[in-house]
């Protein structure tokens, strides 16, 4: 597909503006509406053009992988840290002195969740839906760092897709206000139930759009990510302050 950086963004000032249809302004796009959305053949360029854009102008979070790349898997390590402050979060220091202890309880479960994935069920929407509930090594690791200082579900969220960044979805809060979600306590499911849905393969579709090789490997979800936080900037929306849906 060819490139159209300069066509749908643009620099106005010290804003990255893309030109959207009036009535999209501040609204939001319902979670059972998203799917419709990300495959529609109108919406293919656009969502081209949020790639391109924030992969070549100066957003930190591009860095993600590059950063994720120099870790180790197997153990949280300062790469990670510098990951999720790319993506405009921060570890507090005592936090991140715990995280990066290698005898600390973190480490175990990280280690039990590795050990209990299967091969070949090492994505959100291949793996056994069981292996994300309660109870479960995953699900136990991410209620074991939500009870530390600065770790919220955001930050959470963005520090377990350093180790798990094909099954771990990215949660924002501009895009939690997209779809609807400021108030949920869920995440994964309605993230997982885009891909599980009967019809064409989301992820075929998200990994054939074009992202540049520099930065390292760009999974499905991080592709998800950025999409959904830039169409989250064109269409303006503010957490929180996204109106009540309008019908026409």
């Amino acid at each position: 597909m060819k490139k159209r950086v300069d066509e749908g963004w643009k620099r106005v000032g010290a804003d990255d503006v893309y030109s959207i249809r009036a009535h999209e302004k501040n609204e939001p796009i319902p979670l059972a509406e998203l799917r419709s959305w990300l495959l529609a053949d109108d919406n293919l360029q656009r969502i081209q053009d949020h790639l391109s854009w924030y992969f070549s102008q100066e957003y930190s979070g591009k860095y993600f992988e590059w950063f994720v790349g120099h870790s180790d898997p197997r153990v949280f390590t300062p790469w990670d840290i510098l990951a999720v402050e790319a993506l405009s979060v921060s570890v507090p220091t005592e936090t991140a002195s715990w995280l990066l202890n290698p005898k600390g309880d973190c480490h175990h479960l990280l280690a039990a969740s590795n050990q209990r994935m299967a091969p070949g069920q090492d994505s959100l929407w291949t793996c056994d839906e069981a292996f994300l509930g309660d109870g479960q090594p995953l699900s136990d690791l991410y209620t074991f760092l939500r009870k530390k200082d600065g770790l919220g579900p955001v930050t959470t969220s963005k520090l377990l897709a350093t180790k798990f960044p094909n099954l771990v979805p990215i949660r924002d809060s501009k895009v939690e206000t997209l779809l609807g979600l400021e108030k949920s306590r869920e995440w994964w499911a309605p993230i997982r139930s885009l891909f599980t849905e009967q019809g064409q393969s989301l992820s075929e579709y998200l990994d054939k759009l074009d992202v540049p090789e520099e930065f390292g490997t760009i999974t499905t979800l991080r592709r998800l990510d950025v999409i959904l936080w830039m169409e989250a900037k064109a269409r303006r929306i503010e957490t929180g302050k996204v109106p009540p849906r309008r019908f026409s």
